[in-house]
């Protein structure tokens, strides 16, 4: 039986709205995610092996340092499961749970292959740890890009609150 007080607590989620440890959570981790990605695409681009150095060093620092952030955000989510939005069909409520959860394991998949490159310095291991680490990056550009056609078609199509539950929650 949910209490008032569990109904009126705007820090979890509810069935219809994201509380602001998700929202906080969200976002943060965007941000991270973003930055990551570009700082690891630029070590390729790097013209000397102390910039190659250098910017690898600073993706690895900053992916140890949020290793644990990223690992609640999978967790949380998993546990909050995915307030549905108003006037949402069944399919693309899956649908879309469907695109949040490849992410989730694609972060996943990060957080292990990027730590295994670090500590392994078997040549075998290393090359494929990086081979994923390098596709699972490719893979999460494209789930981001559908992912922001979603929140488009919501912005377009159906003005309706689902962009606005991502950045307050719902007040009850």
């Amino acid at each position: 039986m949910v209490t008032q007080d569990a109904k009126n607590n705007t820090l979890l989620d509810q069935p219809d709205s994201f509380g602001w440890v998700s929202i906080v959570v969200h976002w943060l981790t965007t941000i991270i995610i973003i930055a990551l990605w570009f700082i690891g695409r630029s070590i390729a681009e790097q013209d000397s092996v102390a910039d190659i150095d250098a910017r690898r060093g600073l993706h690895v620092t900053i992916g140890l340092t949020v290793w644990l952030l990223l690992l609640f955000r999978i967790v949380w989510r998993l546990r909050m499961h995915h307030p549905r939005a108003q006037g949402q069909s069944l399919f693309i409520h899956r649908f879309a749970r469907t695109i949040h959860y490849t992410m989730l394991a694609g972060i996943a998949l990060m957080m292990i292959s990027g730590p295994v490159m670090v500590l392994f310095n078997n040549n075998t291991v290393t090359a494929f740890a990086l081979l994923v680490h390098r596709n699972v990056a490719s893979a999460m550009l494209a789930l981001v890009l559908i992912h922001l056609g979603g929140t488009l078609k919501h912005i377009i199509f159906h003005e309706d609150d689902t962009i606005v539950r991502i950045l307050w929650p719902k007040k009850r």
